[in-house]
């Protein structure tokens, strides 16, 4: 059975469903469109595969607008949570009207179409997962409408497919994705008379990889639903560098709530920057530092201005973790981790080793920069031999670099 997100599911195809939460103030509005919003991780509540680089709240596509941008501290798009077996319940009024769903979606994250054995032979870039809408009235019936999503790194280029009231138009490249897609699919309500009790969406697969990304939602509705005016607001560049920030002084940064004044950036060839998450293997907030060395050397990074205490031995300890354990290879994917300080005298790698395994402490000496303001950078490159299955290539998987709890202490 699916776990729904903000509803119970229990009756309808062997289900009945509960009345969805309605959620006050989740919604902007303009005319007959109501746009769900980024104010909080609610609702888009998983960390997507890039960075997010709208320039704008909104961005429009084929007439219709998405907001895309959350607030000033998302770095990426933020997406619905739609991994394993989970439902998302679109907040709705319960008894609401509504004309049609439009969705924004970058294709699938990190999926493998493992049980296809003619579809393995086409490697990574040709699957796909099927987005379900299930229109539930409040007079016991429902209509339930499919479209295929594919994999972000499969090429449609322009065109659309459609059925039964169901549509996705491939919009070619992702403007902010180097070499992904991006997707507008839209549901048409079959009976958009009727009232809903509910709005389920859901990706095809049952505990699985597969998990589209949607990271935008527009309703149209000419019935009433609580929202606030349309805002619109445009955004800078995102800041990747240190360089212009301001020196902290601080020796210790534990990430429990964020970043904590770290940046984070990623190489042109790559479009996935380093995220801070809640929870990382057991540990509250920890920073993912990603990498990969297919097609290129895609690296991504965290980095300080810091000022260094004036003690005679001076080093930075930290702990580390692998990304993901590989069934197949029976260990811990890796990853080549260097640690780079850009001091007045130029810059030097002073960490750089391949890691695959749990939770270690790591120490690199800084004795030399001692009293002085440097630049700590925290940098991934892909070096993995490690596959996750049969399907999959070291070349990408899961080399991201696990970081926590980094301290300056005197040395022994």
């Amino acid at each position: 059975m699916k776990k729904v997100v903000y509803s119970t599911v229990a009756g309808l195809l062997g289900f009945i469903f509960s009345t969805t939460l309605w959620a006050d103030g989740k919604w902007e509005k303009k005319g007959d469109s109501y746009y769900l919003t980024k104010k909080t991780r609610e609702f888009f509540s998983v960390t997507a595969a890039g960075a997010n680089k709208f320039a704008n709240k909104y961005a429009t596509y084929n007439k219709v607008d998405f907001l895309v941008r959350g607030e000033n501290d998302w770095r990426d798009y933020g997406r619905i949570n739609l991994e394993g077996n989970t439902m998302f319940a679109v907040p709705i009024r319960s008894g609401m009207q509504v004309d049609a769903v439009h969705l924004l979606v970058g294709g699938n994250v990190g999926n493998r179409y493992e049980h296809d054995s003619l579809l393995k032979l086409y490697g990574d870039n040709y699957y796909y997962s099927v987005l379900t809408m299930l229109f539930a009235y409040q007079d016991g019936t429902y209509k339930v409408l499919s479209v295929p999503v594919f994999w972000d790194w499969f090429h449609l280029g322009s065109g659309e497919w459609s059925k039964d009231g169901a549509k996705m138009i491939s919009l070619g490249n992702n403007p902010v994705r180097k070499d992904c897609s991006l997707y507008h699919v839209v549901f048409t309500n079959p009976r958009p008379a009727e009232p809903l009790k509910d709005l389920l969406l859901s990706d095809s697969w049952l505990s699985d990889r597969p998990s589209s990304e949607v990271f935008a939602v527009t309703l149209l509705s000419k019935d009433t639903l609580d929202a606030i005016p349309r805002q619109d607001r445009k955004f800078s560049s995102p800041v990747t560098t240190a360089d212009k920030e301001p020196a902290d002084k601080r020796t210790e940064w534990m990430f429990n709530t964020d970043l904590e004044g770290w940046v984070a950036g990623c190489s042109e060839t790559w479009d996935i920057d380093a995220v801070w998450k809640a929870e990382g293997f057991g540990r509250k907030g920890v920073v993912y530092i990603p990498a990969c060395n297919w097609g290129g050397d895609k690296i991504s990074w965290i980095e300080k201005k810091v000022v260094l205490p004036d003690w005679d031995t001076l080093q930075m300890q930290f702990a580390r973790h692998s990304a993901a354990y590989s069934e197949q290879d029976k260990q811990w994917t890796d990853g080549l981790l260097k640690i780079i300080v850009k001091g007045p005298s130029g810059e030097d790698t002073v960490y750089e080793k391949v890691y695959s395994g749990e939770w270690n402490t790591e120490t690199v000496d800084l004795s030399r920069y001692k009293a002085q303001t440097v630049i700590i950078r925290f940098e991934n490159h892909g070096a993995g031999t490690v596959r996750l299955s049969q399907t999959t290539s070291a070349a990408c998987d899961q080399e991201d670099a696990v970081i926590d709890d980094i301290r300056i202490v005197r040395g022994r």
